[in-house]
């Protein structure tokens, strides 16, 4: 079930190169480090890059590619959808919601069950996991590049996203909540 705070659509970046969505969790990274590390890694690169705070305001000034655009919060159902890649500290949310719209994932894990996010991710071959003592911008770029230049990432995201659609979790739970209701009060 996803729930998104309505929020006006944002201008991207003008051009046609891949898009990129840099969303960071919303309460593990007050330096904004990897929106600074995102958008230093993607500088330069043939990609448009869209970056969030997510309200996180930063305590210095990030400075913003040419490249790229940096908002304070975003619609995930206006972005997601349009982009290649979303990067991520790995929160449960932001992955259904690239998972959903078919878009691989670059995960850098921060805290708790990130980690293990980012494991799945990439066990399930539509992203990757970059470890949070190597998120840097060398390292990001590689693997931003890797993720982009390897058509399989997005297949097998686009796979998992056509699942999912003909799938409904929802009705799933409520079937299978029934079935267990009907033998309780048989019983």
């Amino acid at each position: 079930m996803t729930f998104e705070v309505p929020h006006p659509h944002i201008e991207l970046p003008p051009g046609e190169e891949p898009l990129v969505l840099v969303a960071p969790s919303t309460a593990h990274d007050s330096d904004n480090h990897l929106v600074r590390t995102a958008l230093e890694a993607l500088s330069g690169e043939p990609v448009r890059v869209v970056a969030t705070t997510n309200r996180v305001a930063p305590q210095t000034p990030i400075e913003v590619p040419p490249n790229a655009v940096l908002v304070d919060w975003l619609s995930y159902s206006q972005l997601m959808p349009a982009a290649s890649l979303v990067i991520s500290h790995g929160g449960h949310g932001t992955v259904a919601r690239a998972l959903a719209a078919g878009t691989p994932l670059l995960i850098c894990p921060i805290i708790g069950d990130m980690s293990e996010t980012a494991m799945r991710v990439a066990w399930a071959k539509c992203g990757l996991s970059l470890p949070w003592r190597l998120c840097q911008p060398a390292p990001l770029r590689w693997a931003a590049r890797r993720l982009l230049d390897d058509a399989s990432f997005a297949a097998r995201a686009e796979e998992l996203a056509r699942w999912a659609g003909e799938n409904d979790g929802a009705e799933r739970g409520a079937e299978l909540i029934e079935r267990l209701a009907r033998t309780r009060t048989a019983a």
